[in-house]
C-alpha cells in the first residue's frame, strides 16, 4: 500500500538517498577488496570564539587514491559557525559525505565549500542557492571535479534564531577522491575559558624569547637615568637586584 502522505518530491529524495548509500557501500567493498593496508592518523583541533577564514583550522590534504579526510565537530550552544580549511593536491572527482551522529541534525546544518583564494562559493547545501546547490549535489554524488588548490569548509546553522541557536548540533563529514591508503581524522574540541579567541598559540621558544625581552626591558627601565654617577648606578643595581 502506498503512503498517500509521501509527495513525489520526498519520494525522489528518499530514492536518491538510498542510491547514494548503495554506491557508498559498493565503494567500501571495493576498497576492502583491494587488500591495501590503510594507515590511520588523528589530530585534535580547538574551536575558536571568532570563526572566519583567517582562523580556519586545517583538516588535511586530499590526494586521489591516497588520502581520505574525516572531520568530527560540534556546533555548541551559541556557536553559529565553524570554519575549516583543506588542500586538494590532485584535480579529480571528489565525494563529500555527511556522517552526522544524529541524522535529525543534518537538515539543521548548512555546508558550504569555498575557494580560499577568491572566497567564491563552489558548493552549498542550501536548496535555494541555485547553481552552487546543484554543484553540492554533484559533490555528494562524487561527480564534482575539484581542482587542485586550497579550499574552505564553512559549517553553519540553517536557523540561528531563538532556541535554534542554543541547540547542540554534532556533525561528521568526509572527503574522498577514489581509493585511499591513508585515513586522516580531525577531531575538533570545544573552546576553553582563557583560550585566545582567535586561536593564536605562541610557540614555546617564541614565548620564552618574549619573556626574556620583557625582563631585559624591565631591567633597563629600572636603571638610573643617564648622568647619574657610576657609584649611584651601581648602588641602584644592587638595590633592585635584592628587592
Amino acid at each position: 500500500m502506498v503512503d498517500s502522505n509521501i509527495t513525489p518530491t520526498q519520494a525522489s529524495l528518499d530514492l536518491r538517498a538510498i542510491e547514494r548509500e548503495v554506491k557508498r557501500l559498493q565503494e567500501q567493498i571495493a576498497q576492502k577488496n583491494r587488500g591495501t593496508a590503510v594507515q590511520e592518523f588523528r589530530k585534535d583541533t580547538r574551536d575558536v570564539l571568532y570563526d572566519n577564514q583567517a582562523t580556519a583550522r586545517d583538516f588535511g590534504v586530499l590526494k586521489k587514491d591516497e588520502s581520505r579526510l574525516n572531520l568530527f565537530s560540534l556546533l555548541s550552544k551559541g556557536d553559529s559557525v565553524d570554519v575549516f580549511r583543506f588542500r586538494v593536491a590532485t584535480t579529480a572527482k571528489t565525494r563529500f559525505s555527511i556522517l552526522s551522529a544524529n541524522a535529525g541534525d543534518a537538515g539543521k546544518i548548512r555546508f558550504q565549500i569555498l575557494s580560499k583564494a577568491t572566497g567564491r562559493v563552489i558548493a552549498d547545501s542550501d536548496t535555494e542557492s541555485g547553481e552552487v546547490h546543484a554543484a553540492y549535489e554533484q559533490l555528494v554524488d562524487g561527480e564534482l571535479e575539484l581542482k587542485s588548490g586550497d579550499y574552505v569548509l564553512r559549517v553553519s546553522r540553517t536557523s540561528n534564531l531563538g532556541t535554534d541557536r542554543d541547540a547542540e548540533l554534532s556533525y561528521a563529514v568526509q572527503l574522498t577522491q577514489g581509493f585511499y591508503n591513508k585515513d586522516y581524522d580531525t577531531v575538533e574540541k570545544a573552546t576553553r575559558p582563557g583560550d585566545d579567541p582567535f586561536g593564536i598559540n605562541v610557540p614555546e621558544p617564541i614565548a620564552n624569547l618574549l619573556g626574556s625581552l620583557t625582563q631585559s626591558y624591565n631591567f633597563i627601565n629600572s636603571l638610573p637615568a643617564i648622568g647619574t654617577s657610576a657609584s649611584r648606578k651601581l648602588l641602584g643595581f644592587f638595590i633592585n637586584s635584592q628587592f
